[in-house]
């Protein structure tokens, strides 16, 4: 039967294009269509249409890659670039070369629409592939923990629920009243249902203090996160004289049984240790007044974020994240490999990649 690749349409292909995504992810990958509607159709950074292809044998999807558009911040220059998402090959078309014949679809339609590198954090099961194709990679992800209340943590270790629970007391109370004490008094915290426009001047101030790292303005956050329809998402505001001077995006959720939020976006003056800590601390102070028990970030090498964290509570978590390599295939004569190589050269979060979408 007669293969051709097709730009996903969402009244045609969805159903076929959800049956691949469950027998490729499981029954637990996201599957609304609103969802989909909103992360592909409605990306305002798409040039021709949205950018997800299938691999059709007549009415069947046996393969999909595409990309997913955004703006890339890189020594100054505002370059298109996209994420590799969504690769996905039926289980009865494995060894056929379908990988390789549907990235390199992505990447030519990526060209036609001007897109000057494509990036992705591959898994343990891509990455291999992503190597034989030449894909270099451009440093290994790490993410950050900070427990914030300890009564699971405690439970798995000794069994005793009311012994667990009154030793999460005890330490719950104590580092709150520390964290306190440390607090910067004069900044303060402004906790909102929906990311203000006003982050765009936080954004104007210090994007030229960062070396590599997608655009965080505010078309791409309230794209991101105001728009999306299945997830509501909390903004916490870091203030000093009335004026924003850093800002995280937090989604909480439950994993593992335990209430936990993660920083998709944490965002100040990447060498002001003073404001990365005030809104570490802001951060904290949320989870505390939420009754939620940790809080993950991520944030790359570059600037003070790493030493911050890891002298304020947060600790590298003790596995991997499960996309945790970092590949780019660039495109155009506008970057070099050699501009993006490197952790130390990049701020990246928790909201880049496919695993915050649930994809």
């Amino acid at each position: 039967m007669e293969r051709e690749i097709v730009r996903l349409d969402m009244n045609r292909d969805f159903e076929a294009f959800e049956e691949l995504s469950v027998i490729s992810f499981g029954k637990n990958t996201n599957s609304k269509k609103e969802m989909y509607e909103w992360l592909f159709d409605k990306n305002p950074y798409n040039k021709s249409g949205n950018m997800m292809y299938l691999l059709k044998e007549g009415d069947k999807v046996i393969g999909c890659d595409g990309l997913l558009p955004n703006e890339l911040y890189v020594n100054g220059k505002t370059l298109l670039t996209a994420h590799s998402v969504n690769s996905m090959t039926h289980p009865d078309y494995k060894k056929q070369g379908i990988f390789r014949q549907m990235t390199e679809n992505s990447c030519n339609r990526g060209l036609e629409d001007g897109v000057d590198v494509v990036i992705g954090l591959a898994n343990d099961q891509s990455y291999p592939a992503y190597q034989r194709f030449g894909w270099p990679t451009l440093f290994e992800k790490e993410v950050y923990v900070k427990p914030i209340l300890i009564t699971n943590i405690l439970k798995r270790r000794i069994k005793i629920g009311p012994l667990a629970s009154m030793g999460n007391l005890i330490y719950s109370t104590y580092m709150k009243n520390k964290l306190k004490r440390s607090m910067d008094t004069e900044i303060k915290f402004e906790v909102l249902k929906r990311v203000p426009a006003e982050v765009q001047e936080c954004w104007d101030k210090y994007k030229s203090k960062y070396r590599v790292l997608l655009a965080r303005d505010y078309k791409y956050l309230n794209y991101r996160y105001n728009e999306r329809p299945d997830v509501d998402y909390v903004t916490v505001l870091a203030k000093l004289n009335n004026e924003i001077i850093g800002f995280a995006i937090l989604h909480n959720s439950v994993a593992n049984s335990s209430k936990m939020t993660s920083a998709v976006e944490f965002f100040t003056d990447p060498e002001n240790e003073r404001f990365i800590k005030a809104l570490a601390e802001g951060v904290s102070e949320y989870c505390y007044d939420n009754g939620l028990e940790y809080v993950v970030v991520g944030t790359g090498f570059y600037g003070k974020y790493k030493s911050v964290l890891l002298n304020n509570g947060f600790m590298i978590t003790r596995k991997p994240p499960k996309n945790n390599m970092m590949i780019a295939n660039v495109l155009s004569d506008r970057v070099t490999l050699e501009e993006l190589m490197g952790h130390e050269k990049w701020h990246i979060t928790q909201g880049d990649g496919e695993t915050e979408l649930d994809l």
